[in-house]
């Protein structure tokens, strides 16, 4: 057919196959060795333990902290039961959540719970991990990487409990949260597959009420896809603007005002696509020195040469 070797259509048929290709890519989600570490440590754990279901409901980067919801889930009769959405305590609990800024009643980092009251979980503010890394800073974007810890204590009526935290985050808005179990004792190390004393370590200091959670934040894919197309669009306009000045200085195309208006509106397209970046990233992030400084630039230098070429020639009908 001669619609299949038109190159147009081909380009289409091309870029729509890539599209869909890219699209399956970072719709996966590999839960890599996180989910067997969890299920590993779940077996090795008493039954007689309380979970500690935390979830990362938002991350700041600009500040540098995160916002994460703890909520206490009892496995055995002795410490309390479930509800559908809460529990009930059948003993005192205390919970010692080292965290930016505590939200307890008494002001403090300990959330206390009384026996047979009916209670749920508790939100705290936490800071990023000692010792970031240089891509912990928004400037990256969108290859920027936060990590947080979550050390937390919790205490009974006699002694400490046994405790199991566990990874409870859903969908955050333009990150992907991975959780990696760490040591107390140990604030490097983390619990791995390969080093089967990592898990020894971890169940020595769970049963003595003691976790240290990190939690990393990476932006998703597809919020690199999306910042990707747009940087995309801007070399494109940026390109297409170079391209029609060039042709109308050298007299190759007429300076009309048709070519004065398209240039001038690609320049003011630029500040939109700006704008669409997922997630508000500030202003001078490394790609806006790479893409969008350069070409807002020349977009703009490009319009004031089409401009002065139109005011100035008179041998071109507009």
């Amino acid at each position: 057919m001669a619609l299949m070797r038109n190159r147009f259509f081909q380009s289409i048929v091309a870029i729509t196959f890539i599209y869909l290709a890219i699209v399956f890519f970072i719709s996966q989600s590999p839960a890599g060795d996180s989910k067997a570490i969890s299920n590993k440590l779940i077996e090795m754990s008493p039954d007689n333990r309380l979970d500690l279901l935390i979830q990362i409901t938002g991350v700041n980067p600009l500040e540098g902290t995160a916002q994460a919801r703890v909520l206490p889930w009892p496995q055995a009769d002795e410490i309390g039961y479930q509800f559908k959405s809460g529990w009930i305590p059948t003993q005192d609990v205390s919970i010692h959540v080292d965290s930016v800024i505590g939200g307890s009643n008494g002001g403090t980092n300990v959330y206390d719970f009384k026996k047979d009251v009916p209670t749920g979980g508790f939100n705290v503010q936490i800071d990023e991990q000692p010792g970031a890394g240089a891509r912990s800073k928004v400037g990256w974007y969108p290859l920027d990487l936060y990590n947080f810890e979550i050390p937390i204590s919790v205490v009974g009526e006699e002694s400490s409990l046994n405790v199991l935290p566990q990874d409870y985050t859903k969908n955050i808005d333009t990150f992907d949260i991975k959780m990696t179990h760490g040591l107390w004792s140990d604030p490097d190390k983390t619990v791995t597959l390969a080093d089967e004393k990592s898990f020894d370590l971890a169940i020595n200091e769970f049963t003595d009420g003691r976790s240290s959670t990190v939690f990393t934040a990476t932006r998703s894919n597809s919020t690199k896809l999306l910042v990707a197309i747009i940087l995309l669009l801007m070399v494109t306009a940026m390109t297409s603007v170079a391209i029609l000045t060039h042709m109308v200085v050298d007299g190759k195309r007429p300076p009309s005002l048709s070519s004065l208006t398209w240039t001038a509106a690609l320049t003011y397209s630029l500040i939109s696509l700006r704008g669409l970046m997922p997630g508000d990233p500030p202003i001078g992030i490394f790609v806006d020195k790479i893409f969008y400084f350069p070409s807002l630039i020349l977009t703009l230098i490009c319009s004031l040469w089409v401009l002065m070429t139109w005011v100035r020639r008179d041998d071109f009908q507009a």
